[in-house]
Protein backbone atom coordinates (compact mmCIF):
# COMPACT_ATOMS: atom_id res chain seq x y z
CA UNK A 1 0.00 0.00 0.00
CA UNK A 2 1.68 2.96 -1.27
CA UNK A 3 1.41 6.12 1.78
CA UNK A 4 1.27 9.65 0.20
CA UNK A 5 2.38 12.43 2.74
CA UNK A 6 0.86 16.00 2.56
CA UNK A 7 1.43 19.33 4.72
CA UNK A 8 4.47 20.00 6.27
CA UNK A 9 5.73 17.06 6.64
CA UNK A 10 5.97 16.35 2.93
CA UNK A 11 7.21 19.43 2.51
CA UNK A 12 10.40 18.29 5.06
CA UNK A 13 11.12 15.59 3.08
CA UNK A 14 11.89 17.60 -0.11
CA UNK A 15 15.83 17.44 -0.70
CA UNK A 16 17.59 20.70 -0.70
CA UNK A 17 18.75 22.69 -3.44
CA UNK A 18 22.52 23.19 -4.22
CA UNK A 19 23.99 26.55 -1.81
CA UNK A 20 24.63 29.75 -4.36
CA UNK A 21 28.86 29.91 -4.38
CA UNK A 22 30.12 32.45 -1.98
CA UNK A 23 29.36 35.82 -3.10
CA UNK A 24 31.96 38.21 -4.90
CA UNK A 25 30.48 41.72 -4.25
CA UNK A 26 32.47 42.38 -1.22
CA UNK A 27 36.21 41.66 -3.61
CA UNK A 28 34.56 43.36 -6.66
CA UNK A 29 33.69 46.81 -4.08
CA UNK A 30 36.76 46.90 -2.01
CA UNK A 31 38.76 46.29 -5.64
CA UNK A 32 36.92 49.20 -7.55
CA UNK A 33 36.85 51.46 -4.88
CA UNK A 34 41.05 50.60 -4.39
CA UNK A 35 41.48 51.12 -7.84
CA UNK A 36 39.46 54.48 -8.18
CA UNK A 37 41.94 55.47 -5.07
CA UNK A 38 45.24 54.75 -7.16
CA UNK A 39 44.03 56.41 -10.41
CA UNK A 40 43.04 59.53 -7.87
CA UNK A 41 46.86 59.51 -6.19
CA UNK A 42 48.24 59.12 -10.34
CA UNK A 43 46.41 62.32 -11.58
CA UNK A 44 47.54 64.10 -8.89
CA UNK A 45 50.85 62.98 -8.85
CA UNK A 46 50.66 63.87 -12.60
CA UNK A 47 49.69 67.28 -11.56
CA UNK A 48 52.62 68.04 -9.18
CA UNK A 49 55.58 66.27 -12.02
CA UNK A 50 54.16 68.12 -14.79
CA UNK A 51 53.84 71.68 -14.99
CA UNK A 52 52.09 72.05 -18.33
CA UNK A 53 49.88 69.33 -20.84
CA UNK A 54 46.40 68.93 -19.65
CA UNK A 55 46.61 65.76 -22.39
CA UNK A 56 49.78 64.42 -21.46
CA UNK A 57 48.60 64.90 -17.77
CA UNK A 58 45.31 62.87 -18.61
CA UNK A 59 47.17 59.94 -20.37
CA UNK A 60 50.01 59.31 -17.77
CA UNK A 61 47.60 60.10 -14.73
CA UNK A 62 44.50 58.52 -16.16
CA UNK A 63 44.54 56.17 -19.04
CA UNK A 64 48.07 54.76 -18.06
CA UNK A 65 46.52 53.76 -14.29
CA UNK A 66 43.56 52.54 -15.92
CA UNK A 67 44.90 50.00 -18.25
CA UNK A 68 47.57 48.73 -15.54
CA UNK A 69 44.91 47.96 -13.21
CA UNK A 70 42.18 47.61 -14.84
CA UNK A 71 42.57 44.51 -16.50
CA UNK A 72 42.42 42.55 -12.75
CA UNK A 73 39.45 44.46 -12.34
CA UNK A 74 37.33 43.71 -16.03
CA UNK A 75 38.27 40.04 -15.02
CA UNK A 76 36.98 39.55 -12.08
CA UNK A 77 33.69 41.58 -13.35
CA UNK A 78 33.57 39.41 -16.43
CA UNK A 79 34.06 35.65 -14.22
CA UNK A 80 31.40 36.96 -11.34
CA UNK A 81 28.69 37.92 -14.11
CA UNK A 82 29.72 34.90 -15.92
CA UNK A 83 29.26 33.11 -12.49
CA UNK A 84 25.71 34.54 -12.27
CA UNK A 85 24.80 33.21 -15.48
CA UNK A 86 25.89 29.72 -15.42
CA UNK A 87 24.02 29.24 -11.95
CA UNK A 88 20.63 30.69 -13.35
CA UNK A 89 21.98 27.88 -16.58
CA UNK A 90 21.73 25.45 -13.85
CA UNK A 91 25.48 24.69 -14.36
CA UNK A 92 26.26 24.49 -10.54
CA UNK A 93 30.09 23.59 -10.94
CA UNK A 94 31.02 25.98 -13.64
CA UNK A 95 29.37 28.84 -11.41
CA UNK A 96 31.63 27.89 -8.70
CA UNK A 97 34.26 27.97 -10.79
CA UNK A 98 33.48 31.30 -12.27
CA UNK A 99 32.89 32.50 -8.52
CA UNK A 100 36.38 31.55 -7.32
CA UNK A 101 37.99 33.20 -10.52
CA UNK A 102 36.26 36.08 -9.91
CA UNK A 103 37.63 36.15 -6.30
CA UNK A 104 41.13 35.63 -7.38
CA UNK A 105 41.14 38.38 -10.21
CA UNK A 106 39.57 40.75 -7.20
CA UNK A 107 42.60 39.74 -5.09
CA UNK A 108 45.42 40.30 -8.11
CA UNK A 109 43.33 43.24 -8.72
CA UNK A 110 44.03 44.72 -4.83
CA UNK A 111 47.87 44.09 -4.53
CA UNK A 112 48.31 45.39 -7.98
CA UNK A 113 46.10 48.85 -6.99
CA UNK A 114 47.61 48.80 -3.84
CA UNK A 115 51.40 48.53 -5.03
CA UNK A 116 50.81 51.34 -7.47
CA UNK A 117 49.07 53.39 -4.96
CA UNK A 118 51.43 53.47 -2.53
CA UNK A 119 54.03 54.67 -5.04
CA UNK A 120 51.63 57.21 -6.46
CA UNK A 121 51.26 58.45 -2.73
CA UNK A 122 55.23 57.94 -1.73
CA UNK A 123 56.34 59.50 -5.24
CA UNK A 124 53.84 62.47 -4.77
CA UNK A 125 54.99 63.05 -1.10
CA UNK A 126 58.46 63.67 -2.58
CA UNK A 127 57.37 66.22 -5.49
CA UNK A 128 54.69 68.10 -3.89
CA UNK A 129 55.42 71.36 -2.97
CA UNK A 130 57.86 71.94 -6.40
CA UNK A 131 59.90 69.08 -4.99
CA UNK A 132 60.56 70.33 -2.14
CA UNK A 133 61.39 66.41 -0.22
CA UNK A 134 63.40 65.97 -3.67
CA UNK A 135 65.57 68.93 -3.51
CA UNK A 136 66.45 68.31 0.68
CA UNK A 137 66.71 64.67 0.60
CA UNK A 138 67.57 63.13 -3.48
CA UNK A 139 69.07 65.93 -4.81
CA UNK A 140 71.54 64.11 -7.31
CA UNK A 141 74.11 66.96 -7.88
CA UNK A 142 74.79 66.84 -3.93
CA UNK A 143 75.07 63.00 -3.56
CA UNK A 144 77.11 62.63 -6.83
CA UNK A 145 79.74 65.02 -5.79
CA UNK A 146 79.98 63.69 -1.89
CA UNK A 147 79.15 59.94 -3.07
CA UNK A 148 83.78 59.72 -3.68
CA UNK A 149 84.75 60.82 -0.03
CA UNK A 150 81.82 58.71 1.20
CA UNK A 151 83.35 55.92 -0.34
CA UNK A 152 86.28 56.28 1.01
CA UNK A 153 85.12 57.10 5.06
CA UNK A 154 83.07 53.68 4.64
CA UNK A 155 86.15 51.94 4.77
CA UNK A 156 86.41 52.78 8.74
CA UNK A 157 82.89 51.33 9.10
CA UNK A 158 84.02 48.32 7.13
CA UNK A 159 87.28 48.19 9.44
CA UNK A 160 85.05 48.83 12.19
CA UNK A 161 82.52 45.94 11.58
CA UNK A 162 84.80 43.45 10.64
CA UNK A 163 87.33 44.02 13.78
CA UNK A 164 84.32 44.47 16.02
CA UNK A 165 82.75 41.05 14.67
CA UNK A 166 85.76 38.67 14.84
CA UNK A 167 86.45 39.74 18.60
CA UNK A 168 82.46 39.57 19.35
CA UNK A 169 82.35 35.98 17.35
CA UNK A 170 85.33 34.68 19.30
CA UNK A 171 84.39 36.14 22.79
CA UNK A 172 80.85 35.16 21.91
CA UNK A 173 82.10 31.53 22.33
CA UNK A 174 83.81 31.99 25.18
CA UNK A 175 80.74 33.43 27.34
CA UNK A 176 78.52 30.60 26.06
CA UNK A 177 81.21 27.98 26.74
CA UNK A 178 81.16 29.57 30.48
CA UNK A 179 77.17 29.41 30.64
CA UNK A 180 77.07 26.21 30.01
CA UNK A 181 79.93 24.55 32.33
CA UNK A 182 78.51 21.67 34.06
CA UNK A 183 78.69 21.32 37.67
CA UNK A 184 78.43 22.80 40.90
CA UNK A 185 82.20 23.79 40.83
CA UNK A 186 81.66 26.09 37.70
CA UNK A 187 78.65 28.45 39.15
CA UNK A 188 81.27 31.21 39.53
CA UNK A 189 81.81 31.12 36.25
CA UNK A 190 78.51 30.18 35.29
CA UNK A 191 77.38 33.61 37.35
CA UNK A 192 79.71 35.62 35.59
CA UNK A 193 79.08 34.75 32.53
CA UNK A 194 75.26 35.39 32.49
CA UNK A 195 75.98 38.83 34.60
CA UNK A 196 78.23 39.48 31.85
CA UNK A 197 75.67 38.93 28.75
CA UNK A 198 73.18 40.04 30.75
CA UNK A 199 74.82 43.43 31.95
CA UNK A 200 75.91 44.39 28.14
CA UNK A 201 72.88 43.36 26.35
CA UNK A 202 71.51 45.72 28.33
CA UNK A 203 73.34 48.81 27.51
CA UNK A 204 72.49 50.81 24.49
CA UNK A 205 75.77 50.63 22.05
CA UNK A 206 76.16 54.30 21.73
CA UNK A 207 76.57 54.87 25.75
CA UNK A 208 79.64 52.27 25.14
CA UNK A 209 81.13 53.85 22.60
CA UNK A 210 81.06 56.91 24.35
CA UNK A 211 82.53 55.51 28.06
CA UNK A 212 85.42 53.06 25.75
CA UNK A 213 86.17 55.99 23.50
CA UNK A 214 86.34 59.29 26.15
CA UNK A 215 86.76 56.95 29.03
CA UNK A 216 90.07 54.99 28.45
CA UNK A 217 92.21 58.19 27.25
CA UNK A 218 91.51 59.97 30.43
CA UNK A 219 92.15 56.94 32.60
CA UNK A 220 96.21 57.47 31.52
CA UNK A 221 96.92 53.98 31.82
CA UNK A 222 100.26 52.70 29.96
CA UNK A 223 98.86 50.95 26.82
CA UNK A 224 95.40 51.21 27.38
CA UNK A 225 95.21 54.94 27.18
CA UNK A 226 97.19 54.98 24.02
CA UNK A 227 94.95 53.38 21.56
CA UNK A 228 93.91 54.75 17.84
CA UNK A 229 90.12 55.77 18.88
CA UNK A 230 89.44 53.31 15.67
CA UNK A 231 90.02 50.72 18.15
CA UNK A 232 88.08 51.56 20.73
CA UNK A 233 85.45 51.86 18.91
CA UNK A 234 85.91 48.24 17.78
CA UNK A 235 86.18 46.92 21.52
CA UNK A 236 82.89 48.90 22.24
CA UNK A 237 80.97 47.30 19.43
CA UNK A 238 82.95 44.16 20.17
CA UNK A 239 81.62 44.09 24.12
CA UNK A 240 78.22 44.85 23.33
CA UNK A 241 77.79 42.28 20.62
CA UNK A 242 79.52 39.44 22.04
CA UNK A 243 77.03 39.37 24.82
CA UNK A 244 74.30 38.84 21.74
CA UNK A 245 76.63 36.49 20.19
CA UNK A 246 77.10 34.21 23.46
CA UNK A 247 73.51 34.09 23.69
CA UNK A 248 73.22 32.49 19.85
CA UNK A 249 75.97 30.26 20.69
CA UNK A 250 73.76 28.97 23.65
CA UNK A 251 70.70 28.37 21.89
CA UNK A 252 72.82 26.37 19.08
CA UNK A 253 74.63 24.18 21.19
CA UNK A 254 71.56 23.73 23.25
CA UNK A 255 69.53 22.48 19.91
CA UNK A 256 72.01 19.45 19.63
CA UNK A 257 70.53 16.31 20.44
CA UNK A 258 71.95 15.25 23.93
CA UNK A 259 72.25 11.68 23.16
CA UNK A 260 75.18 12.69 20.54
CA UNK A 261 77.04 13.84 23.05
CA UNK A 262 76.65 10.80 25.07
CA UNK A 263 77.32 8.46 22.44
CA UNK A 264 80.51 10.42 21.65
CA UNK A 265 81.64 10.08 25.02
CA UNK A 266 80.88 6.26 25.28
CA UNK A 267 83.21 5.90 22.15
CA UNK A 268 86.13 7.03 24.07
CA UNK A 269 85.91 10.67 22.49
CA UNK A 270 87.17 13.64 25.20
CA UNK A 271 85.09 16.19 26.65
CA UNK A 272 86.77 18.81 24.27
CA UNK A 273 87.03 16.56 21.61
CA UNK A 274 83.28 16.03 21.90
CA UNK A 275 82.49 19.77 21.78
CA UNK A 276 85.35 20.35 18.77
CA UNK A 277 83.96 17.68 16.16
CA UNK A 278 80.53 16.62 16.74
CA UNK A 279 78.95 19.91 18.75
CA UNK A 280 80.61 22.84 17.32
CA UNK A 281 79.82 21.68 13.14
CA UNK A 282 76.04 21.23 13.94
CA UNK A 283 76.47 24.32 15.95
CA UNK A 284 77.72 26.51 13.48
CA UNK A 285 75.31 25.40 10.46
CA UNK A 286 72.21 26.23 13.09
CA UNK A 287 73.55 29.71 14.09
CA UNK A 288 74.91 30.47 10.41
CA UNK A 289 71.66 32.61 9.06
CA UNK A 290 70.92 34.48 12.83
CA UNK A 291 74.82 35.36 13.40
CA UNK A 292 75.19 36.81 10.02
CA UNK A 293 71.51 38.65 10.83
CA UNK A 294 73.67 40.53 13.84
CA UNK A 295 76.52 41.32 11.61
CA UNK A 296 73.89 43.05 9.54
CA UNK A 297 72.86 44.74 12.83
CA UNK A 298 76.59 45.30 13.95
CA UNK A 299 77.41 47.18 10.25
CA UNK A 300 74.27 49.76 10.61
CA UNK A 301 75.96 50.28 14.72
CA UNK A 302 79.14 51.56 13.00
CA UNK A 303 77.59 55.11 12.27
CA UNK A 304 77.34 55.46 16.09
CA UNK A 305 80.96 56.10 16.13
CA UNK A 306 79.79 59.51 15.01
CA UNK A 307 79.72 60.56 18.94
CA UNK A 308 83.26 60.39 19.16
CA UNK A 309 84.00 62.57 16.28
CA UNK A 310 85.97 59.09 14.33
CA UNK A 311 85.51 60.05 10.45
CA UNK A 312 82.88 57.73 8.60
CA UNK A 313 80.41 57.58 6.44
CA UNK A 314 77.79 59.92 8.36
CA UNK A 315 80.71 61.99 9.86
CA UNK A 316 81.47 62.66 5.91
CA UNK A 317 77.80 62.87 5.16
CA UNK A 318 77.02 65.55 7.67
CA UNK A 319 79.88 67.61 6.67
CA UNK A 320 78.45 68.06 3.32
CA UNK A 321 75.15 68.32 4.45
CA UNK A 322 76.70 71.56 6.83
CA UNK A 323 77.88 73.21 4.18
CA UNK A 324 75.37 72.53 1.31
CA UNK A 325 72.20 73.22 3.48
CA UNK A 326 71.11 69.80 2.35
CA UNK A 327 70.56 66.75 3.41
CA UNK A 328 71.15 64.68 -0.17
CA UNK A 329 74.86 63.28 1.55
CA UNK A 330 73.44 61.58 4.25
CA UNK A 331 70.52 60.03 1.84
CA UNK A 332 73.69 58.62 0.13
CA UNK A 333 74.92 56.92 2.67
CA UNK A 334 71.60 55.47 3.43
CA UNK A 335 71.71 54.11 -0.04
CA UNK A 336 74.65 52.35 0.44
CA UNK A 337 74.43 51.21 3.79
CA UNK A 338 71.20 49.32 2.21
CA UNK A 339 73.10 48.20 -1.08
CA UNK A 340 75.74 46.84 1.12
CA UNK A 341 73.23 45.18 4.07
CA UNK A 342 70.59 43.61 1.34
CA UNK A 343 72.57 40.97 -0.38
CA UNK A 344 73.85 40.13 3.05
CA UNK A 345 69.64 39.98 4.17
CA UNK A 346 68.85 37.60 0.82
CA UNK A 347 71.73 35.60 1.82
CA UNK A 348 70.05 34.96 5.33
CA UNK A 349 66.88 34.52 3.74
CA UNK A 350 68.37 31.66 1.76
CA UNK A 351 70.43 29.97 4.50
CA UNK A 352 66.86 29.44 6.56
CA UNK A 353 65.13 28.16 3.75
CA UNK A 354 68.11 25.86 2.97
CA UNK A 355 68.10 24.98 6.38
CA UNK A 356 64.29 24.47 6.69
CA UNK A 357 64.32 22.34 4.01
CA UNK A 358 66.60 19.97 5.35
CA UNK A 359 64.68 20.10 8.57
Amino acid sequence: MKVELSGPMAASTVAPGPSRPLSTKSYLGGAAVLALLTVVLCYQLSGAVLDEGQALRLALGVALPVLLVGGPLLAAYRHSALSERDWNAGKYVEAREAAARSRNASVASFGLSGFVAVVALVALLVFTNDGAVQKTFLNVEFMVRSLADIGTALLVNIKIALGAQVLAMAFGLVLAIGRLLPGKGFWPVRALSIAYIDVFRGIPSVVLIYLVCFGLPLTEVPILSEGDPVVYAIVALALTYSAYNAELYRSGIESINKGQTSAALSMGLSQPDVMRFVIMPQMARNIAAPMLSTFIGLQKDTALVIVVGIIDAFSQAKIYSANDFNLSAVTAVCFVFVLITIPQTRLVDYMLARSGSKK
